[in-house]
């Protein structure tokens, strides 16, 4: 970055005296980028966001993921032109010392296995669909000689059995959650350093330091810690606006400084969050609200399910009846009648899928998250 801004941050930088005098010269409210968000369910928004938002959540993201502690190298699986590559891992990188691996021009699960082993990457960040790729090339490849100690996982809900195969496959210390969204600069909870390993199989880690959170209802009114509703945001990271649409940052953010994330999660005491799923992905089957992740995480604890996703899709009866569409491991050849009494016992019967899809890879944005919206939209066009 030419200017870095924060008081705190120009210490760590080695040209301290000439930063100190750009900084002088700059507005650290003033619009520093126009970051496009991913577009998972409809069309991506540019977000405003300001120096301030990025060099202070760069930061802090840095210190939960130790970067201060000792030099580590990060393999980088996602792209530089979302808030996973510009926040989470160049503003923490160079405040922190930190060196970045860039392993091929484009994502690549091969071009990543080498960077690991040729560069002694002990980091490694990525969505969950890019961890997956990964773990199914390393098995596959029969590669050995890792030395990586830690997964960084964001963008999308994880499920335990990745947190799991991350671990065996990878030879992982620990898999470390980052959670939040581009209107709040990147990231709002994140794992904290030392935290039991079992965390992240469940949470999205604890609320960010200096960084309000509540959960609301429908009526903007808050519920009790452990009870699910929407999650506001409210502190340095919030964007300073969508650019160009009065209207659409109205909606999200209000004057109070809350920023609607859209978000469903529960709110524990403690700090720690859990995801429920994105309030517009929540199906509502015959008045009965439900929340995908749930069926997601024991569809992929079945061994020969690589990767799953669960909409809703029309029903003229139940209103919505739902559907999960299936990756498999190659060579598996499960129907639904397996699939369904795989969920049996482990799912409330009016959960359990009534349709099954098979599909090889799912649609998915430039930054690697999965779009369910164009996935309801082949179903119920019979395209799947």
């Amino acid at each position: 970055m030419k200017t870095i801004l924060d008081k705190e941050v120009l210490s760590y930088s080695a040209s301290r005296g000439q930063c100190q005098r750009d900084a002088l010269a700059v507005d650290p409210d003033a619009g520093c980028n126009i970051q496009f968000t991913s577009g998972t369910t409809g069309s991506p928004k540019a977000a405003l966001l300001s120096h301030h938002n990025i060099v202070n959540n760069g930061f802090n993201i840095g210190l939960r993921n130790e970067l201060h502690e000792r030099h580590t190298k990060i393999c980088v699986q996602v792209p530089l032109f979302h808030v996973f590559g510009v926040v989470v891992t160049l503003s923490s990188a160079v405040q922190h010392g930190a060196t970045v691996v860039l392993p091929a021009g484009r994502y690549s699960p091969a071009a990543n296995i080498e960077a690991l082993v040729t560069e002694k990457c002990d980091s490694v960040y990525g969505t969950p669909t890019m961890h997956i790729d990964l773990v199914n090339a390393v098995r596959s490849s029969g590669v050995t000689g890792l030395r990586v100690r830690t997964a960084i996982t964001g963008g999308s809900p994880v499920t335990p059995k990745l947190v799991q195969d991350l671990e065996r496959t990878l030879g992982l210390s620990c898999v470390k959650s980052i959670f939040g969204m581009t209107e709040g600069s990147a990231v709002s909870f994140q794992s904290l350093p030392g935290e039991d390993q079992e965390r992240p199989l469940y949470y999205v880690g604890a609320l960010h330091d200096h960084l309000e959170a509540k959960i609301v209802n429908d009526e903007g009114n808050m519920v009790p810690f452990g009870a699910p509703g929407e999650l506001w945001i409210r502190g340095y990271s919030v964007m300073t606006g969508y650019w160009g649409e009065k209207a659409k940052t109205a909606e999200t953010k209000r004057p109070d400084g809350w920023l609607r994330t859209g978000d469903q999660v529960v709110l524990h005491q403690d700090g720690y969050g859990q995801i429920v799923g994105r309030l517009k992905d929540l199906i509502i089957r015959g008045g009965e609200n439900i929340a995908p992740k749930e069926i997601e995480d024991v569809l992929t604890a079945h061994p020969d399910v690589v990767d799953c996703q669960v909409v809703g899709v029309q029903d003229d009866r139940l209103g919505e009846e739902i559907c999960a569409v299936i990756r498999l491991q190659e060579g598996a050849a499960l129907n639904a009648q397996e699939l369904s009494r795989h969920c049996q016992g482990s799912l409330a019967k009016y959960k359990i899928p009534r349709i099954f899809k098979r599909i090889d890879s799912f649609p998915k944005t430039a930054s690697g998250k999965v779009q369910k919206y164009k996935l309801r939209n082949m179903i119920e066009s019979g395209k799947l």
